[in-house]
């Protein structure tokens, strides 16, 4: 399978960083294991379906290694495996959604099912005859990327330009008050909040000045230590940074070409992502699924093909896997709730309608109300939103 001539191999040693639990078991043993593993975002959602699908007969065991998204693609793409080490424990949940742990024997190299990230493939691999044949790329829930001060900052917004100038030329930049390249916080060239944002101010995800964090943990424990003040500034997922309005600020972005700069709600209050959902906010993408196809086209493992369908949102989830109201919850958009969608990273945006919309609900999942017309069924919905879809009005 393709090599990609812009990064090297990502090596399986990274996996040596997860702490073993003393009651691991090996994965392997598992009852029809799923192996999936990249982007951490999707954890909180990988665990409701990994809870409902322990409960079937027989059941199927999700098992989860969050890594980078660049790992997660490169997982199908090139097929690296997840080589055991004996000291590795990846997340499996059993069905009352407790999170256990499983071991792979040192011996035994797995190949994982779904690989996860926050951006293309292309944006991390050199790809120029696009995805191999046998390699599909399923989008499910979008999520924004953010510029985010410390709560103490003064700073309101940033656009394009200056991000290009602050994380290209770091302390000379001339963009005041970000010029001291210490409190200047990124993650690194793996990393899917970069690659989505470097991409959106013109800088590569290897060149960005300031200072490295391991993980956005690690990067929100900097941006909020005591000595940043005013100068500083990182970069978050949006759910990150709305789990911590406490201690952050997100900032208005202004892309190229636009006249102001937007957030990714309606205001710093909201979590309904409107601005993402029609496209005034310009930082974001759906996770892609990616996963091996057969001949057919179809997931070549077909219980890896049901986690996909579920977070794509093109299988039916059973009434007691409302995914829809936990991603309001993560602060990610379904894509029925989308109105724009893009085929390239940071692309031009196309109209986007999808069938069985859920905007209305996603908002009153995300804000605790909806301004739409409930309903219970067609003939409840006026002419121009004449579909009764998750109990209320839409379009489509």
């Amino acid at each position: 399978m393709r090599k990609s001539s812009l990064l090297p191999p990502i090596a399986t040693v990274a996996l040596s960083l997860f702490s073993p639990r003393a009651d691991a078991v090996e994965c392997p043993s598992l009852s029809h294991p799923v192996y999936v593993t990249g982007s951490t975002a999707a954890k909180p959602l990988l665990a409701e379906i990994g809870k409902y699908m322990a409960s079937l007969s027989p059941a199927i065991s999700v098992v989860y290694l969050g890594q980078g998204s660049c790992t997660g693609a490169d997982a199908i793409l090139n097929g690296t495996p997840l080589k055991g080490s004996g000291t590795t424990a990846l997340s499996t949940w059993d069905t009352s959604g407790t999170e256990g742990k499983c071991d792979i024997p040192a011996t035994t190299s797995i190949q994982a099912d779904i690989g996860i990230s926050d951006v293309f493939a292309t944006t991390c691999f050199n790809l120029p005859g696009g995805l191999p044949s046998n390699m599909g790329d399923f989008l499910g829930p979008v999520q924004a990327m953010v510029f985010a001060t410390p709560k103490t900052s003064s700073e309101k917004s940033i656009s394009a330009e200056a991000g290009y100038y602050v994380y290209g030329f770091g302390s000379a930049s001339g963009v005041s008050p970000w010029t001291d390249e210490t409190k200047l916080f990124k993650r690194d060239e793996l990393s899917g909040t970069q690659r989505m944002i470097a991409a959106a101010i013109g800088v590569p995800a290897d060149k960005w000045k300031g200072t490295g964090t391991s993980s956005s943990g690690d990067l929100l424990k900097k941006l909020t230590a005591t000595s940043v003040g005013d100068g500083g500034l990182g970069i978050l997922a949006a759910d990150v940074a709305e789990d911590n309005r406490a201690t952050v600020n997100v900032l208005a972005y202004q892309h190229t070409g636009q006249a102001c700069g937007y957030f990714p709600n309606r205001d710093l209050g909201s979590n309904e992502k409107m601005n993402v959902r029609d496209g005034h906010y310009a930082i974001w993408g759906a996770l892609h699924l990616f996963t091996r196809l057969d001949s057919n086209g179809y997931p070549l493992n077909k219980e890896a093909g049901d986690v996909i369908g579920y977070l794509a949102g093109t299988k039916v989830a059973p009434s007691s896997l409302d995914l829809i109201y936990l991603e309001a919850q993560r602060h990610v958009v379904p894509p029925c709730a989308m109105r724009v969608k893009r085929t390239q990273e940071m692309g031009p945006l196309m109209s986007f309608s999808p069938t069985g919309a859920c905007g209305c609900y996603f908002e009153k999942a995300a804000n605790g109300a909806s301004t739409c017309q409930s309903c219970a069924k067609n003939a409840d919905c006026p002419k121009g939103r004449p579909v009764c879809s998750y109990g209320f009005c839409e379009a489509n």
